[in-house]
């Protein structure tokens, strides 16, 4: 296989990183984002109200046409609509869902995974909640999986695994060739592993990207309100520091920890959720990050997933529990 290159809310009015300012939340209505026939089941509560140098040469940019009929969006939007609620997921056993990433090559597809403990299997779910399909990763163990990512591998998509969480356990990336869905409910494939240690004591984390080069990017869960930012260059298996960033506001604990993460597609933003808030980071320079933005979001209990949709733009989120809602936050246009 080709190798890619390279817990609740707790303090509901914790204030927000210092110096932050506010993407604005407008519009009311949204139509089915993946396209699907399913409609909408609810208007998501919003968050609103909570509050370098861009040539680094260090990864290519997403020049990737997608296969799929519609333009790539290039980056995030410049304003959000209300977050709308799809689903809710169907099956009550996938009640600890921890990743999430929309699919290039699967019209219609969101593809998630169970936290720590759970089946080593990625769910293909529609905007409606079924699962469409499940891959076995074969010979491996779910022992705290975090996050999921989707990247480009040879003529394909990859998806990746991030068995990142709990700092005193064993830590790698799980990749995996996207099947081009056919109706086959199944799947069983043997995933490559690749370990990766950090340069100083191991951490825990909950957030998994990817730049477009395919070089993982993994975004630490700290308690005092900040993130690590790490890459993992090809062909290494020591993570690189790039940067930290702040989460919350200082003293914030619990709700200030990084729980989920995407890039956009064109690599300049990053997506990150906590608790009790989502924002984007400038990463046009990612070893020189900008200040955390504020982006409004459907507030969950436990949320632990969020992706960039790469083709209607916009982001998805799922919480953990039975039956939840799949939340689409769409761009103003």
């Amino acid at each position: 296989m080709l190798l890619l290159l390279a817990a609740c809310v707790a303090e509901s009015g914790s204030a927000s990183p210092a110096g932050d300012t506010s993407r604005s939340h407008t519009g009311d209505t949204a139509s089915d984002p993946l396209e699907t026939a399913s409609a909408p089941n609810d208007t998501a509560p919003d968050s609103s109200e909570t509050a370098g140098d861009p040539d680094t040469g260090d990864h290519d940019s997403a020049d990737t046409a997608l296969d799929t009929g519609a333009a790539p969006i290039t980056g995030p939007c410049a304003a959000y609509a209300p977050a709308i609620g799809f689903g809710p997921v169907q099956d009550p056993g996938l009640n600890e869902l921890s990743g999430l990433a929309v699919s290039r090559q699967n019209p219609g597809i969101l593809w998630t995974h169970e936290d720590s403990g759970g089946s080593p299997d990625l769910y293909a779910l529609d905007s409606a909640g079924d699962t469409v399909a499940t891959i076995h990763l074969e010979g491996v163990t779910n022992n705290d999986w975090e996050d999921l990512a989707i990247g480009p591998c040879g003529a394909g998509w990859c998806l990746v695994v991030g068995e990142i969480g709990t700092a005193d356990w064993e830590h790698s990336v799980l990749v995996v060739e996207e099947p081009l869905l056919d109706g086959t409910a199944e799947y069983t494939l043997i995933p490559e592993v690749r370990p990766f240690t950090y340069p100083g004591d191991p951490e825990d984390a909950e957030g998994l990207a990817l730049f477009p080069d395919g070089t993982p990017l993994i975004v630490t869960k700290r308690a005092d309100a900040t993130a690590g930012l790490f890459q993992l260059p090809a062909g290494a298996s020591e993570l690189e520091w790039l940067a930290d960033i702040a989460t919350g506001a200082a003293g914030e604990d619990l709700t200030a920890r990084a729980t989920a993460a995407d890039l956009s597609t064109d690599s300049t933003t990053l997506l990150v959720r906590t608790y009790l808030h989502l924002y984007e980071v400038d990463v046009t320079n990612p070893r020189a990050p900008g200040t955390p933005v504020v982006t409004p979001f459907a507030l969950e209990l436990q949320g632990e997933a969020v992706a960039y949709d790469p083709i209607q733009g916009g982001f998805w989120q799922v919480g953990e529990g039975s039956n939840r809602s799949l939340f689409y936050t769409g761009c103003v246009e």
